[in-house]
């Protein structure tokens, strides 16, 4: 039997032998899950195998031991693959609305997996808000409470620094009147945030309660689009306000919808960026980080806006003092051809309209200074 879970920061907690058990099935059962932050206890049952599209996160134990295989898929391609997959059952989050659930308060990829599985278990969550999202349509066979959070703390954004600052100031100096922006994750897209101010709209995979208090600020020109949230009470004031659609990745992660957005710039980051301008995002030194994620995605789609920008954004120098700008990646997450700024708290590299030697160049320039002769000899150049 196949078991599928939806995914987000409030995504489904349930044990999946409960599950199997409630729908009246004992023998094996093979599990499908996404972007988890909690890890739940079963979570480490030895005997538990599966795939996942999102290796980081609570998933990291779980890939690293060869339990869960991850799945090289970028975000906006998982829908397919469920389908394809043909799971048997499907677990998503919900809250009580009128006689049915809507999904709390992340979609991702719940609604296609509700409509695809054969059957849906709903966790039920009494004390969770309703943000907005839309009602859950599929054959719903059982409900069940949700369980409390685990004892493990669940993984935490890094807090913004001065260095995440400086590159948030200088994304912000780039972006044209009226932009459409696209945040990641962490530091470096909360410093983003908290440096604009011109008003903008939001069409994003996540907001964060950063992107959230754009609306406090009268920064927010129109409602955020994003599949999933991660705060608390700057994102619940921002549904209260009329100012959160939240729906589907097959809306916010589609190429064709995102890319055709004047002026849409994505705002994204890496873990390793070669010299040629290919990104990173999931292994260094043969330990599995992340994922792709929705990272190609909005790549893309940036790099063919009419006046907008494909941006990269990162720290010069790991926790560990390595540097960010290597002279090759050791996995190519997204293509050179879809990145077109870089920026370090050392500058703005330009790669637009420019072929690999000079993109190395650019490049070099914005490295960690202490690494910057090693990268010039690797591109055979001078600083």
């Amino acid at each position: 039997m196949r078991i599928a879970y939806a995914d987000g920061p409030l995504g489904p907690r349930s044990n999946p032998a409960d599950i199997a058990t409630l729908i009246g099935h004992t023998g094996q059962f093979e599990l499908f899950l996404g972007w988890m932050i909690d890890r739940p206890e079963w979570l480490a049952d030895p005997t538990l195998t599966g795939r996942t599209y999102m290796a980081g996160f609570a998933m990291t134990r779980a890939v690293a031991e060869g339990r869960f295989q991850a799945l090289p898929m970028r975000l906006s391609a998982v829908p397919a693959f469920i389908g394809n997959w043909q799971p048997d059952v499907g677990v998503v989050t919900g809250v009580r609305r009128g006689d049915g659930y809507a999904f709390t308060s992340s979609v991702g990829y719940a609604d296609s997996l509700a409509l695809v599985a054969k059957q849906v278990v709903v966790e039920v969550d009494e004390d969770g808000e309703d943000l907005g999202a839309p009602l859950i349509v599929g054959n719903i066979v059982a409900t069940v409470p949700r369980p409390p959070a685990p004892p493990e703390a669940p993984a935490a954004q890094r807090p913004g620094d001065a260095i995440d600052a400086q590159i948030g100031a200088h994304v912000v100096s780039l972006l044209p009147h009226d932009a459409t922006l696209q945040f990641g994750p962490g530091g470096i897209g909360e410093a983003i945030a908290n440096s604009l101010t011109e008003p903008v709209r939001i069409w994003s995979g996540l907001v964060t309660d950063a992107m959230a208090t754009l609306a406090d600020r009268n920064l927010l020109k129109a409602p955020a689009v994003t599949a999933y949230t991660w705060g608390g009470d700057p994102v619940r004031r921002l549904a209260a306000a009329g100012l959160l659609d939240l729906c589907s990745i097959s809306r916010t992660h589609d190429l064709t919808q995102v890319a055709a957005i004047p002026r849409f710039v994505g705002c994204n980051t890496a873990l390793q960026i070669g010299l040629d301008g290919a990104i990173n995002l999931e292994r260094v030194n043969g330990k599995v980080i992340t994922s792709v994620g929705g990272h190609a995605d909005f790549c893309v789609a940036a790099s063919r806006s009419v006046g907008g920008m494909s941006i990269v954004s990162v720290r010069s120098t790991s926790a560990k003092g390595d540097s960010t700008i290597v002279p090759t990646v050791e996995v190519v997450s997204t293509q050179r051809s879809d990145i077109g700024l870089v920026i370090t708290e050392h500058g703005i590299a330009d790669l637009r309209g420019v072929d690999d030697a000079e993109r190395g160049r650019r490049l070099v320039a914005v490295a960690a200074p202490e690494h910057r002769d090693r990268l010039s000899a690797a591109i055979g150049g001078a600083r």
